[in-house]
Formats: structure tokens, sequence, C-alpha cells
């Protein structure tokens, strides 16, 4: 069958999609021309907001399209946006910073909710459904690989050149991705709903409602994204008060070498349910980040990158809880309904923290974060979650 090209295919996708050199820099290239931290915060939180704005449209429209054009929509957003992010370093224009914050929104909003529903729908189509999650957590391996080249390559750039360097091969990263696109094949068992736009996402919205397992994962991974996403891009910044710039990016090589091995053996875990897994790495990602706070010294960023070694289990166990849920017919739109609210919380996070981290501290904003985690997430999962022994007893 042509369509096992695809899984491929998702692998070099998730490769280059990681690979972009400026991501664990990119706050320090923002501040860098904006001052401040929470104008640089604010690029993501413009991002975050249009794709917020854009989940819902985009959902639908993957969902009447197909997945294949949607991808390449996706990428060449991507390409667009750091071709318009680069040009701004060189002219010191943060004003440019607000345009390419849009694209990357709208690349985004075209590529959640379709990328998982994909690559679902490629493996429904192999009738291997019951290995989503093995074949979902290899070819997420594949990003982290695409992460920790990216960031070897910066480590280099960096030592010699300056961010803005950065910035031009991360577009060109996108360019390779959407060349990638179109040659991926679409699935037959992907429908396209013959209703209009409102209809559709109405009907995706009531099944969302009536689904109440649906809204607890969806829940979950609105609250990890919105505290996690900040802190991922929060943490450049505080390492770099502590070791040199270009260790910043040796330290995102070992963090996303841990990645790999999570993604690796993630599906070995299977067999305790995904609901321990998500939890458990929920609660060791708690642990790994506060201990290296307590420590804040040169050390802090090697103890922070042990927090991969339980990202691949976390998400894969997310991943497939949620997917498991989704409809078929509704399965990129009612996707998108997770990831639009996530976006909003996101925004809010990203630019509350950079004005923390303007008026107190990098170190404070970073402790505010972990902590939120802690009230927030596992606040869902031992207060609200655990005396109800009957959901326990259905997601298991």
């Amino acid at each position: 069958m042509k369509i096992r090209r695809n899984i491929i295919l998702f692998k070099l996708n998730s490769l280059f999609g990681g690979l972009w050199p400026l991501s664990a820099l990119a706050v320090v290239y923002f501040q860098q021309i904006t001052d401040s931290w929470a104008l640089a915060l604010g690029v993501y939180s413009i991002m975050g907001i249009t794709q917020s704005i854009a989940e819902i449209p985009t959902g639908i429209i993957s969902d009447r399209i197909g997945r294949q054009k949607t991808m390449i929509t996706s990428a060449a957003l991507f390409f667009i946006a750091f071709i318009i992010i680069a040009v701004a370093g060189n002219l010191n224009r943060g004003s440019l910073l607000i345009l390419g914050a849009i694209f990357l929104g709208l690349s985004y909003a075209f590529s959640s909710g379709t990328d998982d529903a994909f690559i679902y729908e490629t493996v429904q189509e192999l009738r291997k459904e019951d290995k989503y999650d093995i074949i979902y957590s290899r070819m997420k391996a594949f990003s982290q690989i695409g992460h920790a080249t990216g960031a070897l390559i910066a480590a280099v750039v960096t030592y010699f050149y300056s961010l803005n360097i950065l910035a031009w091969l991360s577009a060109v990263c996108g360019l390779i991705q959407t060349i990638i696109c179109f040659w991926f094949i679409e699935p037959k068992n992907h429908t396209r709903e013959d209703v209009t736009s409102w209809k559709h996402f109405i009907v995706a919205l009531k099944e969302f409602l009536k689904n109440k397992k649906l809204q607890y994962m969806g829940m979950i991974q609105i609250f990890h994204r919105g505290i996690d996403f900040t802190s991922h891009r929060m943490e450049s910044a505080y390492f770099n008060l502590l070791i040199p710039t270009w260790a910043v990016n040796i330290i995102r090589v070992i963090k996303q070498f841990f990645g790999t091995i999570s993604f690796s053996v993630a599906p070995y875990f299977r067999k305790f349910g995904f609901y321990r897994m998500l939890v458990t790495s929920s609660i060791s990602i708690f642990f790994i980040k506060t201990t290296g706070l307590i420590l804040n010294n040169f050390v802090s960023p090697f103890v922070y990158s042990g927090v991969n070694l339980f990202y691949g289990t976390l998400t894969t166990a997310e991943s497939t809880l949620l997917q498991k849920e989704l409809s078929q017919k509704q399965r990129a739109t009612m996707g998108s309904i997770v990831s639009l609210l996530g976006g909003i919380i996101s925004a809010v996070f990203f630019y509350l923290i950079g004005l923390i981290a303007d008026i107190s501290s990098i170190y404070f904003a970073m402790i505010l974060l972990v902590f939120c985690g802690l009230l927030i997430t596992e606040r869902l999962f031992f207060v609200y979650v655990l005396p109800c022994f009957n959901v326990l007893s259905i997601i298991n």
C-alpha cells in the first residue's frame, strides 16, 4: 500500500519540524530585539492568540479539504514566518516580530489536531489502530532528534556568529518541511463532510460536550500546554543566567536526547495503563523542575534536562487517550476545540510570566510556573479525579 510511505514521511516531517535551530534561544533573540521579557514572551502570546482564533476554522478546513493540503499549508506558513522573523533581526524591528508571530500562529493552527488525526487515519487504513501509541511515539522520537540536532547546530553557530543566523537557518528547515509534505498520501478513510463550516463546528462541539472522558483529557492537555509551553520557552533565558549562551544549546541537545529515549520506551509502558503513565510522568517532571530550581547554579540546567525523560511517556499517553475519544468525521475539528482553549491559556501565561520576569526576576517567574503546574495540574489529578473511582475505572 502506498500509504505506508506516510510512516517514513511522518518521521522526516517530525525531524525537520523540530530541527529549527533558533528554538532554544528564540525568547532570548526576541528580548534582544524588543529589550523586554514581557514583549519577548508577548510574541508567543500573539502567536497563541492567533492560533486560538484560527483553530476552529483550520480544523474544519482540514476535515473538509484533506490532511495533506493542510500540512502543506502549515509548513509553508512556518517558512514565511521565519523569513519575517529573520528580517526583524536584521532590521531590529520588533513590529516585524508581531507579523512573524501571526504567521507562526496560523502555521500551528493548521497542524494542531491535523497532525495527530493524519497519523491516526493512516494507521487506521493500515489496520493498526491498536498500535497507534507505538507508531506515534516512534514518530515523535524523530522530533526530539530534530530538536537535538538543531540545538547542536545552534551551539556552533552562536559561538561564532549571532542569533540572527539561526533565524535564517530555521527558515530553511521550514522550506524542507514544505517539500516533504507534498509527498504525503491522503488516507482513503478520511471522509469530507458536505456540510457548512458552522454546522460542522456545532456537530463537533456537541460531541465534545457530551463526552465526559474527552472533556477530562482535553482539560489535562489544555493546562499542560499553557504551563509547560511557557516554561519550555522561558527556561532558556533562565539557563542563560547560569551558563554561557552556546552552552544553553548543549543543554538542549542533552534534553532532546532524553526526549528521544522517552518516546522510544513509551510503548513498553502501555501495559501499566495510559492514565498511570500520565500521572507518573507529570509528578516526576514536577519534582525534577523543583530540584533544579532549588539548586539554582550551573548544575540546574543539567538537572532540568531530565524532564524530557518523562515528556515522551506523558505526551504519548495524552494523545492516545484523547484520540480514542475523538469522532472519525470531526477528528481534527474536535482536536482544534481542545487546542483553541489551550492556546488561550498559553497566551495568558506567556505575557503574565514575561511581565513578572520584568518586574521581579526570571528565577521568580520560573518558580511561579512550577507551582502553577502543581496547583492546577496536580490538583486536577488528585483532588478532582482520584476520588471519582468510576472515572478511573472507565479510563483504564
